[in-house]
């Protein structure tokens, strides 16, 4: 996974493979993130939901005494997932994955099909978490 910060309070992350980051880099981007004390969203692409993610026992671990240790952070700070995936095939499975998603992270993963749509509700759903 590759995480872009640089458009914050959209924060983007590329499941594609390309550029991948450890999983203590992506986990320290996660608490820069939740540092600001301000609302965000990530956007996503790139997952193969129909393939194992390769995730190791230990990082999975990992990852999850980190959400434990960040849980109030979670769920004050990060408003939703938007997944973005123009194959209407791989978006019904990503919306079969948004269930388990939702109940790990605690947040909504919201399938769409375009970049722009995306963008433009995660903006909505910002100003709207700022009221």
């Amino acid at each position: 996974m590759q995480i872009d910060i640089q458009d914050f309070p959209l924060v983007r992350m590329d499941y594609s493979g390309e550029g991948n980051q450890t999983i203590e880099e992506t986990l320290q981007i996660f608490e820069q993130c939740l540092q600001r004390k301000q609302a965000f969203v990530f956007l996503a692409g790139g997952a193969d939901f129909d393939k194992d993610p390769g995730d190791s026992v230990a990082d999975r671990r990992v990852v999850s005494l980190w959400m434990k240790q960040h849980k109030a952070d979670l769920r004050d700070y990060v408003k939703a997932m938007y997944y973005v995936e123009p194959s209407s095939v791989k978006r019904l499975a990503a919306k079969a994955f948004s269930v388990i998603y939702g109940k790990f992270w605690g947040h909504p993963m919201i399938v769409m099909q375009s970049n722009d749509e995306a963008v433009q509700q995660a903006h909505m759903l910002l100003e709207q978490s700022s009221e």
